[in-house]
This record gives C-alpha cells, sequence and structure tokens, in this order.
C-alpha cells in the first residue's frame, strides 16, 4: 500500500475547507484534482515500470525488449498489394 501526502497551499486548503463546509462535491472533486495532478506528473516521472512478473525495468530497457521481441518474432507481413486499395477490393466490383 502507498501512502500519497499533498502539499497543498494556505489558499488551497480553505477553498477546499469551505466547500466541505457547503457540501459542493463538484467543487471539491476539481480542486483536489488540480492539487493531486502535479503529485501524479512527478510520481509518473521517478517511478521505474514494472512488468507483471514484479520485474522492474527503466525505459531504455523496456525499448530495447520490445524491439528484441519484434525481431524474434515470425510476423507474417503484408504485400504492398495486399494492403492497397486494388488489393482488398479486387473482389467487389
Amino acid at each position: 500500500m502507498t501512502t500519497i501526502t499533498l502539499q497543498l497551499s494556505p489558499e488551497l486548503e480553505q477553498k477546499l475547507r469551505a466547500s466541505i463546509a457547503r457540501r459542493d462535491a463538484e467543487s471539491i472533486r476539481q480542486l483536489l484534482a488540480d492539487a493531486f495532478a502535479p503529485t501524479v506528473a512527478a510520481l509518473l516521472e521517478q517511478t521505474p515500470i514494472q512488468f507483471n512478473d514484479g520485474e522492474v525495468e527503466d525505459e531504455d530497457k523496456l525499448e530495447a525488449s520490445i524491439d528484441k521481441l519484434l525481431n524474434e518474432s515470425n510476423l507474417a507481413t503484408l504485400s504492398d498489394y495486399a494492403v492497397s486499395r486494388e488489393g482488398i477490393y479486387e473482389d467487389h466490383p
């Protein structure tokens, strides 16, 4: 479980408390979303990528893994004709 702490300016805290007192859910949601956005951005920049098996990788290793997978796979490729208008609609008048 992760705990995230938001640092609110005194002005934002005052607005939030006023919205809570008015029971203005929409205003509360918007104030918290605005306050939370920079925290989320900072967390995304510092958090390493974690795969399903729990292995943590950095972005360069992830790109290398994807490139390796694409190079090793035997994906069937379509010819230029097959993806052209003529190739797609050749059986249709």
